[in-house]
């Protein structure tokens, strides 16, 4: 087949490679400007004067004293919120709530063991609410991991799933290739199938005592086993390591960036597919007190193996550029968002293999206290999810075996609903439900899959 020219491919490579990098470049930048400027609203301003005003009038009215403190709080003047509620402690000493609000503070502040005193004192009262106890041990089991130089956190998920469309395959019986009409035989056809997997992801990191930076790794193992379409058998192990620093040296307290290598592998069929190695860069940062930022930038080489499910598979072997950037929304304890919009770009051996890509996933999950046994009753949430997303993919160059003449563009579309409903503390049951559908100027790439999906899930 013709190939694009190398000027040509090389030209369009570069531009949505700078694009990639562009999208995380700007709203990196971004989050700095709005992490240097979290100021509160004014509404919150004239609240706080009026109740300057109503303790300066009444000094002996601990109401006000408390409200006073929790605005400031709010607007960032931790420490006097901190003075205040100090205060309130000399006229009414082993309040619960003042006493937990002050560890709040002392560990936003990043005086731990001032935290863990306020915190330790509320514990020890006798018939506090469950959900204090619940945030004040969330809020301890944070110091005690801070305090330690190594730390590991991750999650294990295992279940079962069925795909109304496991193979991806047209939802027509006949197709167009080349120009003519094709019956697809029974293998080729749309076919459902159910499976079992399992998901394990870790993360380990290790304090350098030094202003906060961390030498930090992720693993993430996935396993699936079909009923019948065993070439769809999947095994995935994929690592990434590499140093992040803390940049409160800069004056962003709550930002850091880190880079690191990314060394991967999988099989698909019971034999080796790919293998992938590179390296990214990552920048987090808290925007204005209740959004989180999560930017992204990678370089991979991929590599694929032939085998006997997939024996052209090698065509795709090249190098990948990744760029990301999501925001996280922590509204309320019951409400949760995030925004994510990705690019991609595939440089293979071949430009009918070859493509960029783009990406917009949003999510809405909302917590709240649901029926339950034991634990449950001590507040322990549920989670109703909402999330859609929608993808382009445009490749570089026809396939010449399905239209020489055209290029292949894809528009993919997905929802999923979903439930979470806590068995104790880290460890929960879920039910998902999820529609997909792929439309595409090639036949063969046109279908559309339902997944329902129930598992388990712990933390750790």
């Amino acid at each position: 087949m013709a190939r694009m020219s190398t000027v040509r491919r090389r030209t369009a490579r570069g531009a949505l490679l700078r694009g990639v990098l562009s999208l995380f470049v700007v709203v990196a930048l971004a989050g700095t400007g709005w992490a240097q400027s979290s100021t509160g609203p004014s509404s919150l301003e004239a609240r706080r004067d009026q109740l300057f005003l109503a303790t300066l009038n009444d000094p002996d009215n601990l109401d006000v004293a408390f409200e006073y403190a929790l605005v400031s709080a709010q607007l960032g003047d931790y420490e006097g919120a901190i003075a205040t509620l100090e205060r309130i402690l000399v006229f009414a000493p082993n309040l619960p709530r003042v006493q937990l609000e002050l560890g709040v503070l002392y560990y936003r502040i990043g005086a731990r063991e001032m935290a863990r005193s306020y915190l330790e004192a509320v514990a020890a009262q006798p018939n506090i609410p469950a959900p204090v106890r619940e945030r004040v041990q969330s809020f301890l089991g944070q110091i005690d991991a801070q305090d330690r130089r190594f730390y590991v956190s991750g999650q294990v998920v295992g279940g079962i799933q069925y795909q109304t469309n496991a193979n991806a395959a047209p939802g027509d019986d006949t197709i167009t290739v080349n120009g003519i009409p094709v019956v697809l035989n029974q293998d080729a056809r749309a076919a459902g199938d159910w499976n079992v997997f399992s998901l394990a992801r870790a993360h380990f990191s290790y304090d350098l005592r030094n202003q906060g930076d961390l030498i930090e790794a992720d693993i993430t193992n996935y396993n699936s086993v079909f009923g019948d379409m065993r070439r769809l058998d999947l095994n995935l192990i994929e690592a990434q390591i590499g140093p992040s620093f803390g940049l409160g040296r800069v004056g962003l307290d709550e930002a850091r960036i880190g880079v690191y290598g990314i060394l991967g592998a999988n099989a698909l069929g019971h034999s080796i597919y790919s293998s992938t190695y590179g390296g990214g860069v990552r920048f987090q940062s808290k925007l204005m007190g209740n959004l989180l930022y999560d930017g992204r930038a990678e370089v991979r080489a991929l590599n694929y193996d032939n085998s006997q499910y997939y024996p052209t598979v090698r065509l795709q072997t090249g190098e990948e550029y990744r760029g990301s950037a999501r925001l996280t929304g922590l509204w309320s304890p019951q409400w949760i968002t995030s925004l994510a919009a990705g690019s991609r770009i595939v440089d293979a051996r071949d430009d009918f293999k070859s493509f960029a890509e783009l990406s917009l996933v949003g999510n809405v999950t909302y917590r709240f206290f649901g029926p339950g046994y034991g634990p449950l009753d001590q507040g322990v949430p549920w989670a109703l999810s909402l999330t859609g997303g929608t993808l382009w993919r445009g490749y570089w160059g026809p396939d010449p075996l399905i239209d020489p003449n055209s290029t292949e563009d894809d528009y993919a579309f997905w929802a999923e609903a979903g439930v979470s409903v806590p068995i104790e503390n880290n460890f929960s049951a879920f039910l998902t439900g999820q529609i997909r559908h792929q439309a595409s100027n090639y036949d063969t790439r046109e279908y559309t899959n339902a997944i329902f999906t129930l598992g388990l899930s712990k933390r750790f």
